[in-house]
This record gives structure tokens, C-alpha cells and sequence, in this order.
């Protein structure tokens, strides 16, 4: 990873801020390196659109040693059409497609975080909590005995995905967190 010179992590909130810059600190890459760009309010998924597709283009200029990572909740919407939207975007602005070994990553939590915050905090602490993918768990009770106050949860709960054995994952982990640790990985040897 000696070659990253910036990252740049654009997010809706800071929540998804918090616990991607904690995955990455964990992945070895050094804070100074990750710029968050945080939705500074309104349309968190038109924020992040738009500014991914930005950072994208910037990366067309800059090379080597760059990459951006977005994340941007499904919200119901369906993974197919919300890599759709970026897709187009893309295409329409001439600019390279999704692509986590180029350094052009995005993941789709499904629903929202808070699905991959509550599941990983029930594997953390040993209560392994069922979470379902298409409940909305920002205004649905938490699962199990799980805490509603998610803000603590952020931090480790990034390192802990980092030390999960990404070959040998439990069989209830979300199939969207699966998918972003595949991508997470070619994300972080492309820079």
C-alpha cells in the first residue's frame, strides 16, 4: 500500500464515514491518506451520486496512487438500479465504469448501514443477532437486545470486518457485506 498517496471516501453520513475510514485504518492504510467527504445535508443518495462521479473524473487526471470509495445505501431502491444510476452517470461523462481493482470502488449496503452495523456488532460481541436486508433498521426496532444508539457501534465494528476471515464467513452474513468485502479487498490492493 505503499503507493496510495489519497483516498477519497464519499458517504452520506458520517456514521458510514466512521466505520469505512475505521475498515481502512484497520486494512493498514494510514488516517492522513483518507479524505471523508460527508452528504453536508438534503438527498444523501443525489449527494453521493454526484460526488462520486466527480471523484471518478478527478481520478481520470490525478493517476496513479488514487482511488475513491463511495458508500451509498440501496434504500429499497434494488443494488441493480442504484449501480445502474452510477453506471449512466458515468457513461454519460465519458469516465471509466465501477471498478474496485481500479480504484473506482462502490458499496451498497442493503437497506442502509445500520444492517451491517447491527449484524457485525451481534458477531462481535457474541450474540450474533439476525438481521434481515430488507427491513429498514433506522426506523424499525434493532434486532435481538441490540442497542438503538448505533454512533458508539461505527468505529469497531469497521475494525472488526477487518478481522473477520473474509474466505470463511458466517452463513448469515448480509449477502450485500459479503459483496463489499470482495470489492473492499480489490479496492485496497489496487492502491
Amino acid at each position: 500500500m505503499s503507493r496510495v498517496c489519497r483516498i477519497v471516501l464519499v458517504c452520506e453520513g458520517w456514521r458510514d464515514s466512521r466505520f469505512a475510514r475505521s475498515f481502512l485504518e484497520a486494512a493498514g492504510v494510514n488516517p492522513r491518506k483518507v479524505d471523508p467527504r460527508v452528504n453536508p445535508g438534503g438527498s444523501g443518495h443525489d449527494w453521493v451520486r454526484k460526488e462520486f462521479i466527480e471523484e471518478v473524473a478527478d481520478l481520470q487526471r490525478f493517476g496513479e496512487g488514487r482511488g475513491v470509495l463511495g458508500l451509498l445505501d440501496e434504500d429499497g431502491q434494488g443494488v441493480a438500479k442504484r449501480r445502474r444510476e452510477i453506471t449512466r452517470q458515468l457513461t454519460k461523462r465519458r469516465l471509466p465504469s465501477l471498478d474496485a481493482a481500479a480504484g473506482r470502488c462502490l458499496v451498497l449496503p442493503m437497506r442502509n448501514i445500520e444492517t451491517w452495523l447491527y449484524w457485525l456488532e451481534g458477531q462481535r460481541t457474541g450474540q450474533a443477532w439476525e438481521v434481515d436486508e430488507n427491513t429498514n433498521y433506522k426506523k424499525q426496532r434493532p434486532p435481538g437486545a441490540a442497542s438503538q444508539n448505533l454512533d458508539r457501534l461505527c468505529h469497531p465494528c469497521g475494525a472488526y470486518l477487518h478481522q473477520l476471515n473474509h474466505l470463511a464467513l458466517p452463513a448469515d452474513c448480509p449477502s450485500m457485506l459479503v459483496d463489499a468485502l470482495g470489492q473492499l479487498r480489490q479496492f485496497l490492493a489496487s492502491i
